[in-house]
């Protein structure tokens, strides 16, 4: 492995509306502070070989082969080195680079991205230009970062919204249906085209309860409206909720409601 630190000086061109990259560095050797440093300067670096942590005011996060960390200017921080720790860096100011930040949602509370090893060939490519080139390529390895998580943001945020809207057709599907006895899980992933695992884990992670707990308490809400409204035969309140057997729908009434069907109804009836 290579053990020597390289850090390639930018020219300087004072524009503070634009992006100035002031160095593009290689650390092998990385060094650690015994505590938190301020810095002038805003750095992006991608962490080459190792692992190690991330210490701001208040939070630690974990740091490996792959990923890309921000630091920001005014903000304390600290790495700590674990086995086998080197990264890069570009230090870089300027009223842009902070719009394109603003824009991107990178801040202090979002700092690190994970698995960013698709860079990793670029960045290591940009050392070895000669060096009346550093500017350009400092900069290039910037905006391309930028790019890079800007593209992996909006694809996320397309993933959550295309998430949104199967999430509510999901729904809508069970709501619309739940008094089937066919209703199921398969028939469900059938009718909406999409794999019963995925729909499974989706439905959960929003509801916070299964899809079969959801239509069953959907079934006794059903019932119970039935009642309220003066409808007292369990076989038929039991067809109308989506149950085929009245036994089986008194079990799991009394297993919600904590009373049996008819002695729902005749409370009612006192």
């Amino acid at each position: 492995m290579e053990t020597r630190n390289i850090c390639l000086f930018v020219p300087y061109h004072k524009d503070y509306q634009s992006i100035h990259t002031v160095n593009f560095v290689l650390e092998t050797e990385p060094q650690m502070y015994p505590s938190f440093r301020t810095e002038s300067l805003y750095k992006v670096h991608l962490v080459r070989t190792g692992n190690g942590f991330l210490h701001t005011m208040g939070s630690v996060q974990p740091l490996s082969e792959g990923d890309i960390f921000f630091t920001f200017a005014g903000t304390p921080y600290r790495p700590e080195s674990g086995e086998n720790f080197s990264y890069q860096y570009v230090s870089f100011l300027g009223a842009r680079a902070n719009q394109i930040m603003e824009r991107l949602g990178i801040s202090p509370a979002h700092s690190v991205y994970p698995n960013c090893s698709a860079l990793t060939d670029f960045w290591q490519k940009g050392l070895s230009v000669p060096s009346d080139l550093t500017d350009l390529i400092s900069e290039s390895v910037l905006l391309y970062t930028f790019s890079y998580i800007g593209n992996r943001v909006l694809s996320q945020k397309d993933s959550e919204e295309r998430s949104d809207d199967l999430y509510l057709k999901l729904k809508k599907y069970i709501d619309d249906n739940f008094n089937d006895p066919e209703l199921s899980l398969t028939s469900i992933s059938e009718a909406i085209t999409y794999h019963p695992k995925y729909l499974s884990a989706l439905f959960k992670r929003r509801m916070g309860i299964g899809i079969s707990e959801y239509i069953s308490i959907a079934r006794i809400q059903n019932a119970c409206t039935l009642i309220n409204q003066g409808l007292f035969c369990v076989s038929e309140i039991a067809a109308l909720s989506g149950f085929r057997d009245a036994l089986y729908f008194s079990k799991v009434f009394k297993k919600k409601i904590g009373l049996s069907p008819r002695s729902y109804i005749a409370s009612l009836k006192k």
